[in-house]
């Protein structure tokens, strides 16, 4: 058949979506595609256009006609569409991304919906799509305010945070230029080694490490820093960290600022590693300190600018005030010019049921004894 479409025996193709979706080659000669009726996802509208919008059609252009009826649910159909492919396109192109979304296909049907596809009244279904509208807005306005608040209390804390970025930054500084007037190794570009372990001064990796392993063995207490000796004219005290701080054993090396390390077997490595890559410290600091700052003007930027969509929001909100008056006062005038409704068979009979009812228990009941002896009469 497909064959049959492509040299043009067969003109017209009817199909469903999923039957003449992917897979249907029958573009070749194709000129014209009719939707006529609405599809649930967007991607079921590309791949109908896709059959005649392919490469190896001989047309140059072609026309799809999409059919829709006033008053129906193609108009819900095709804002359901258009909320998917707004939330799928934010997603792929990364525009106007919004911060919250919901799952459109899990959206249901609304009294309020199916009553405005359903009447003549162009004014109720202008009331739903505000109503929708202004939810949305609202939702939005609270977004930004809950951004202005978390602003605000950044634009607050920034003074602290900055004072104590350049406290550390100074500190580190001070640092280096301790660590510079050391004596350098010409062999490994660094300081001379040297390490105090109690009263004892090592100069050697080798013993000290030993020296060293062996005086964290000495440790106590847990959670503790115990004083170790010096390096470097740092203060070393290491500490045994309980199951509840993360285990394990830390170094600290005391100047103006603290440098610490996590111990395992190779520790003088370690330490060494934690005082000399000072340089990278600082770099951090620097680089945390400019995002601070960035962070600071970007706070004051948004706290400065009002909502964006608040003219539309209050226009939409007084147009649907407005609306909603006109509608109530529509829906007064149409109660009281309704003529008056006659009562149907069915409620008459079934009132003089229950009217006959009522009687029947009011109606005295005869003696037991006379009962009985009429009963005696008759047998």
């Amino acid at each position: 058949m497909f064959t049959k479409v492509r040299n043009g025996e067969i003109r017209v193709l009817l199909g469903s979506t999923a039957k003449m979706g992917t897979g249907t080659n029958v573009q070749k000669k194709l000129i014209a595609v009719h939707d006529l009726d609405i599809p649930w996802r967007p991607a079921d509208l590309e791949q109908r256009a896709g059959r005649i919008i392919r490469q190896g059609n001989e047309n140059k252009k072609v026309q799809i006609f999409r059919y829709v009826t006033k008053g129906t649910f193609d108009a819900y159909s095709y804002q359901t569409l258009e909320n998917k492919q707004r939330f799928i396109s934010q997603i792929m192109t990364s525009k106007t991304p919004a911060r919250k979304c919901e799952d459109v296909d899990q959206q249901a049907l609304t009294y309020s919906e199916i009553k405005a596809l359903c009447t003549g009244d162009e004014r109720v279904k202008e009331k739903l799509m505000l109503e929708n509208d202004v939810k949305e807005l609202r939702v939005l306005a609270a977004e930004h305010k809950n951004t202005v608040y978390e602003m605000e209390d950044k634009i607050k804390d920034f003074p602290e945070k900055e004072k104590k970025l350049m406290a550390i930054l100074d500190d580190l500084h001070t640092d280096r230029e301790a660590l510079r007037k050391l004596p350098i190794d010409p062999e490994t570009k660094r300081p001379v080694f040297s390490i105090t372990i109690g009263e004892t001064v090592y100069t050697d990796k080798t013993e000290a490490g030993k020296a060293f392993n062996e005086a964290l063995g000495n440790i106590k207490y847990a959670d503790t820093p115990t004083k170790i000796g010096s390096f470097q004219g740092f203060e070393l005290t290491a500490t045994l960290n309980s199951s509840m701080n993360g285990g394990g054993l830390t170094a600290c090396l005391k100047g103006a600022a603290s440098h610490t390390a996590k111990l395992n077997v190779q520790n003088i490595p370690r330490i060494e590693s934690a005082l000399y890559n000072i340089d990278g410290r600082i770099e951090n600091v620097r680089e945390s300190l400019a995002k601070l700052r960035l962070d600071f003007a970007e706070a004051q930027k948004i706290v400065a600018e009002p909502f964006p969509q608040q003219a539309e929001l209050e226009s939409k909100e007084e147009r649907l005030a407005t609306l909603t008056e006109e509608l109530n006062q529509a829906a007064i005038e149409a109660k009281k010019n309704a003529p008056k409704r006659e009562q149907t068979c069915y409620f008459e009979r079934a009132k003089m049921r229950k009217e006959a009812k009522r009687v029947a228990m009011q109606k005295p009941k005869a003696p037991k004894d006379k009962a009985k002896n009429k009963h005696q009469g008759l047998e």
